[in-house]
């Protein structure tokens, strides 16, 4: 009994530590689309933003680190309905997949410009459909909130590294990266 209890308290540890590198080899997301982007015009989103960025060099990783940030600490996840647009969801705090990604990406965007990283760094708000070992989860919902899931693509254009994040999936799990069908996150 002992020796069993031990196995299953190493597997769960390891489940633990490991959560983001088995979710990358279970899941995969599919993009099926693209969303636009929202400008940030919110005054308060936007002193975070340079609070946060304030006395950094900004670049690839740190747009990563600053937007995922700001997005898990000023949102809580809904199922319920909710704006998508950042600049309403510094009021409201509420959000599911679709505003996370939102709030992530515009951060993301803002970022660039301020620091003229255009031609270095890109992102994009993408809609996706998760797979498990390659079967589509969405074809066994027939609910409208399960039909895509949003998350977000970081492109160094120097060197073509790319970060995929789904920002929803990082303040509940601490998951900081996902896998796209044919690409590997970094």
């Amino acid at each position: 009994m002992k020796k069993a209890l031990k196995i299953i308290g190493v597997l769960f540890l390891m489940l633990i530590l490991f959560r983001g590198s088995m979710y990358r080899i279970i899941i995969k997301y599919n993009e099926v689309g693209t969303r636009p982007e929202i400008e940030i015009t919110n005054i308060n989103l936007i002193e975070k933003i340079e609070s946060k960025s304030a006395n950094k060099k900004i670049g690839f990783k740190e747009i990563v680190d600053v937007a995922i940030e700001i997005t898990n600490k000023e949102l809580s996840f809904t199922t319920n309905r909710a704006s998508n647009n950042p600049n309403e969801l510094m009021n409201t705090k509420q959000a599911n997949c679709v505003g996370y990604s939102a709030m992530f990406n515009s951060i993301a965007l803002y970022l660039i410009r301020k620091n003229e990283l255009q031609n270095e760094i890109e992102a994009e708000h993408k809609i996706g459909q998760l797979e498990l070992f390659g079967i589509n989860l969405h074809q066994y919902f027939e609910n409208p909130f399960f039909r895509d899931h949003d998350f977000n693509e970081i492109i160094d254009k120097k060197n073509g590294n790319t970060i995929l994040i789904d920002p929803s999936l990082s303040d509940y799990l601490c998951i900081n990266r996902v896998a796209k069908n044919g690409k590997v996150t970094k």
